[in-house]
């Protein structure tokens, strides 16, 4: 029985003794017969494979899976391995690195060269990152769990706001704080919403308050339409500029839930700020 170690880089190049392997089947067959290393033996190479009379163990500098480049709608790490290709399967790590699932437990890295043709389809999204293309867009969650919700766009609602069947809806995601009970997003306003002088129109700026306030609530699983507004515009809110969108519960008596939101521009001025009141629905409504 043959002993080899293989090293794989965060590019997907495989080297044994410091030599590219290069050879299109080995390199094949290495991937099909990969699995994690229970072995018992070398506890420092994660995964291993086992192709005829060789023990193969392999080291990575990252994950074994790279993403090298893109057929269609499908990600292929060689010309006989791929994934299907989904912009909810998009994470980014907390050092830039986009990655996308894969048929295994790990998640496999987009390698640079492909991240170069992709380029064009990311932009950011506050602190975070979007992906778009001519059919869709989505927030990509980062790689890290932890404890804040990231609520998508569904896709079983007509909703304005937040409504993925919404052709003509501003397709919104939030990020939902269980422990605070808060939402934040960032939100661009287009052209079409604007009122005059380049600023947000007024029932805009109260829709896009309500809007935070009302995922508050979906964040903690409640159902409770707006019942009252009131909306304070402190500054003008203008068109094609990026808000940082807060929101957080202030209280909560019995069926009636009280909450705060404001729209924060890029200087940091607060530059409408809602407080509303929810009524929940009562349990024989769904």
């Amino acid at each position: 029985m043959a002993l080899y170690h293989y090293y794989i880089n965060s590019q997907g190049i495989i080297t044994h003794e410091g030599i590219i392997i290069e050879d299109a089947t080995l390199i094949e067959l290495i991937y099909k017969n990969m699995d994690y290393n229970r072995t018992g033996s070398f506890p420092e190479a994660s995964f291993y494979a086992r192709i005829g009379n060789e023990d193969i163990y392999l080291h990575k500098e990252d994950t074994p899976i790279v993403w090298k480049y893109i057929v269609g709608d499908r990600l292929c790490m060689t010309d006989k391995i791929s994934y299907p290709f989904s912009i909810r399967d998009l994470r980014y790590s907390k050092d830039g690195n986009l990655y996308h699932r894969s048929s295994m437990a790990e998640w496999g890295r987009i390698s640079a060269r492909l991240l170069v043709e992709l380029r064009d389809n990311i932009q950011p999204w506050g602190p975070h990152y979007m992906y778009s293309d001519d059919y869709h867009s989505r927030v990509i969650e980062p790689l890290e769990k932890t404890e804040k919700v990231f609520l998508h766009p569904r896709s079983d609602n007509q909703c304005f706001g937040c409504g993925e069947l919404n052709n003509h809806g501003l397709h919104m995601t939030f990020i939902y704080d269980p422990i605070a009970q808060s939402v934040e997003s960032w939100f661009t306003p287009p052209k079409h919403l604007m009122g005059s002088l380049n600023i947000m129109h007024g029932g805009m700026v109260s829709l896009i308050l309500d809007e935070t306030m009302g995922k508050v609530l979906s964040g903690m699983n409640v159902k409770a339409p707006t019942g009252q507004l009131n909306v304070r515009f402190k500054k003008p809110t203008y068109i094609e500029q990026e808000l940082h969108l807060k929101g957080r519960l202030l209280s909560e008596q019995g069926r009636k839930f009280t909450l705060l939101a404001e729209l924060i521009d890029k200087e940091g001025n607060v530059t409408a700020q809602g407080e509303g009141l929810f009524i929940k629905r009562k349990e024989n409504h769904s």
